[in-house]
């Protein structure tokens, strides 16, 4: 930029004095100073405001993210429509379009789910075009959504996400039910025990952040501790949360009536959400401080994930050995396995299955210290 002012005012020298011209030089060159300190001031901020962002709110790169997904995605449906095209008649695909004409529902269902596998964007966009519910949403903006509805979304980084029993999933031109998880079932079974314990009762919800199962105990008038290694988001006069480790708290000011703990023991002392991994059994050593903490008569609604034993950096997965030694010296008073049997769906049981290779249930049950 000076090298450009000094090129005019070269041309200038030939009808200014060197005295003018001297003043002119200093003039523009003090202006042109000015301006690059302008320039770099402005830089600077652009660069601070980019920073924060991308590291405090992750907005602006994970647009970007979503929009490179949803690219990717396209480009995968086009592969499987070329690749299902040139691959000839899918086997069986004539008789289902015959029987599905003449008003079979199992075609239907079988059709439906032919489609789904094969075009998973294209069955969305059907569904959505059928029930009349085309909405202007594209696909990164559908996998923004979706992104910024989940679990490490602003509401997550804020720290008033809600792990909701059924998710909704964006897709292009569609919002649609996703897959049902396990609080489907978890959050009806403790509630099971919450409705018979008198007003100002004292309980403490084990694992409460990501839930409103706290919030709810005490709109029904039981006296709360919200215990979790974060912040309980919630505030009602009958919530006290209660930070950091369980095993560290010395316990109640009073005997406990009752204690919930929904699909949260299988995580301590493994690592997870920031926790210190330990040595031992640390999820039996909280069950015990739960029984000297209990009145006598006082129950715990537990609900954990259940199916072939097995332990990773997250959680652990009970089964009936495992689970009768985590409660050894209680009493079951109830007791229940839900199997998850499709993506939106879950059923009870009333045996032990024979479990297949990823499948997903929970264990229910209600104990007493003996």
């Amino acid at each position: 930029m000076k090298a450009r002012f000094r090129a005019l005012l070269v041309r200038l020298g030939i009808v200014l004095g060197d005295d003018t011209k001297k003043h002119v030089t200093v003039t523009v060159n003090q202006r042109v100073d000015i301006v690059e300190d302008l320039i770099r001031a402005v830089d600077a901020r652009m660069s601070e405001l980019e920073s924060r962002v991308s590291s405090d709110t992750q907005t602006s790169a994970e647009f970007a993210n979503t929009f490179r997904r949803a690219t990717d995605r396209l480009h995968g449906e086009l592969r499987a429509v070329w690749g299902w095209a040139t691959a000839g008649v899918e086997p069986g695909l004539a008789n289902l379009l015959e029987r599905s004409a003449a008003g079979d529902p199992e075609a239907d269902e079988e059709l439906g789910k032919l489609i789904h596998d094969q075009l998973p964007g294209a069955a969305d966009r059907v569904l959505g075009a059928s029930l009349g519910t085309r909405l202007p949403i594209g696909p990164g903006t559908a996998d923004f959504l979706n992104w910024a509805t989940g679990h490490t979304g602003p509401a997550a980084q804020a720290g008033v996400w809600i792990n909701e029993a059924v998710q909704l999933f964006h897709h292009d031109g569609t919002v649609r039910p996703g897959e049902v998880n396990e609080r489907i079932v978890e959050v009806p079974w403790v509630m099971g025990l919450a409705t018979t314990l008198a007003p100002g009762s004292l309980v403490l919800d084990f694992g409460a952040t990501e839930s409103t199962v706290s919030l709810s105990l005490a709109s029904l008038g039981l006296d709360v501790i919200a215990a979790d290694l974060r912040p309980y988001p919630f505030t009602h006069p009958r919530v006290r949360s209660l930070i950091g480790p369980i095993e560290k708290w010395e316990g109640p000011e009073r005997p406990l009536d009752a204690v919930f703990c929904v699909s949260a023991l299988e995580h301590v002392g493994l690592g997870a959400y920031g926790e210190t991994a330990t040595a031992g059994d640390l999820d039996r050593e909280i069950v015990e401080r739960f029984a000297r903490w209990l009145k006598p008569g006082g129950e715990i609604a537990f609900t954990a994930p259940y199916g072939r034993w097995s332990v990773d950096e997250l959680q652990r997965v009970y089964d009936a050995p495992h689970l009768d030694a985590l409660f050894a010296g209680w009493r079951i008073t109830a007791r229940a396995i839900c199997v998850q049997t499709a993506p939106d769906r879950w059923e009870r049981v009333d045996t032990e299955p024979e479990w297949a290779e990823g499948q997903r249930a929970v264990v229910l049950l209600r104990a007493t210290p003996e």
